[in-house]
């Protein structure tokens, strides 16, 4: 599956790039919402599909029969009917944006190409094509007879009149005996302000909280990540080999992070996601865990089309952090809603590089999560190299490394087995310098 995966994705790559260069030639071309999803960005802004490529919507057919420019002609123009001009949906309604400029508006954007209200009145009948739809989650072991299951949620939850806000519960695990947790199910209650969740096990004593509580950092003594949620995911399935050991001898306590976005600072909000969590007591032949690798030191200047970040996982770091060989059953890419392309590559001595992960375009509110079911192995000695890629078109500052939503992250996550065989769970870089020196290994 994960050869399939990569293949597909390397065969689209030159459809995709070329309609990518058109986000600049439009005001708040690399951030026009998703008319039905909230939090998610339609990068494609003038195609049907949400990562651009194939059919074109209504502003796309008129952004092309302009040559593909940006003019007061099509600003003034309503492609989708829905009494809006152009120019007053994408932020420019005097029509007076150039390209390599800031908008005169870079908030409140609408798309252009999707009638509003999405479903309503007349829209209805012209927006057949706009998929609202959230996914399904497959995974077939869920279904196995030895499998239970509970849910965790906030109890309902105001949330707080900021643009970023970080906000824990803990919930206790049954305790009777070992259990692997082997997937993963998101409830997502207010789709308005859910961006991403953590979820991470706690160790020694760590008391239960009575309300959900501030943490930027996370909870004190909840530090093992267990598994994660963020938009555009149905769920997470742990290959059949492994899981993440919870229960009697492990633990008992598991806390749970939420991350709202509340651009807009509404005070009327409340939440009360979670995830359903699968596990088992027929243990796995293995136990799993994460290990992240990625860059630390972010600065991406503003209205710049490309600016790259790399970071190394040095050979001097696996040969410190591990203990053997691993087996990497799962990836994910990570940047915020910057981040175009990202790809993940592994050198090892006598042999040529493999990509593991390639995601060009990047897609925050798409996350591909690649899966190998014939693990990849990682040894001492391998080098892992991670590089960002941003395009900043429509900031108006510079953006920096940090947690918030308009931040910028570049991490790559692995999931593997067995767990036992690393010493910390991150590689990570300040400019050049290596962590691993910093804070352990061997």
């Amino acid at each position: 599956m994960s050869s399939w995966t990569l293949l597909l994705a390397a065969l689209c790559v030159p459809e995709i790039l070329g309609y990518g260069m058109y986000k600049a030639e439009i005001p708040n071309g690399d951030h026009v919402p998703h008319p039905c999803k909230p939090n998610f960005i339609w990068h494609g802004v003038g195609h049907r599909q949400v990562a651009g490529g194939g059919a074109r919507n209504p502003f796309g057919e008129d952004f092309a029969n302009n040559g593909h420019k940006w003019t007061a002609a099509l600003c003034r123009l309503d492609s989708d009917g829905d009494g809006l001009t152009n120019g007053q949906e994408l932020g420019d309604p005097d029509c007076v944006w150039t390209p390599g400029s800031t908008p005169p508006r870079t908030s409140n954007i609408s798309h252009p190409g999707v009638c509003d209200p999405w479903d309503g009145g007349e829209c209805v009948s012209k927006n057949t094509w706009v998929d609202c739809s959230a996914g399904e989650f497959s995974c077939d072991y869920i279904n196995d007879p030895d499998v239970l299951n509970m849910t965790i949620r906030f109890p309902r939850t105001k949330v707080p009149a900021a643009e970023t806000s970080y906000v824990c519960f803990n919930f206790q695990l049954p305790t009777d005996q070992e259990y692997h947790l082997i997937a993963t199910k998101p409830l997502i209650d207010n789709p308005d302000v859910m961006h991403h969740m953590v979820l991470t096990s706690c160790q020694g004593t760590v008391d239960l909280l009575t309300e959900p509580q501030d943490c930027m950092m996370g909870t004190a003594g909840c530090t093992t990540s267990l598994g994660i949620w963020t938009l555009g995911m149905t769920g997470e399935c742990i290959h059949p080999q492994a899981g993440f050991r919870i229960g009697k001898g492990a633990t008992g306590m598991v806390s749970l992070q939420h991350h709202w976005t509340n651009p807009r600072k509404v005070d009327t909000w409340y939440d009360s996601s979670g995830l359903i969590l699968y596990y088992t007591p027929k243990l796995r032949k293995y136990d799993a865990a994460t290990f992240s690798v990625g860059q630390l030191d972010l600065n991406i200047p503003p209205r710049m089309p490309r600016v790259v970040h790399q970071s190394t996982c040095t050979a001097r770091c696996t040969e410190k952090i591990f203990k053997g060989p691993v087996h990497v059953v799962s990836s994910l890419n990570h940047m915020h809603y910057l981040g175009i392309r990202q790809n993940l590559t592994m050198t090892r001595p006598g042999m040529a590089p493999l990509t593991i992960m390639d995601d060009n375009p990047y897609s925050y509110d798409s996350p591909k999560v690649y899966e190998f079911n014939n693990p990849l192995i990682i040894k001492p000695g391998d080098e892992l190299q991670t590089y960002c890629t941003y395009q900043s078109l429509s900031r108006a500052k510079t953006t920096v490394y940090g947690a918030g939503s308009y931040d910028e992250m570049c991490f790559a996550i692995l999931t593997y087995f067995p767990a036992e065989n690393l010493t910390k769970d991150n590689c990570f870089q300040w400019q050049d310098t290596d962590f691993c020196d910093v804070t352990g290994g061997k």
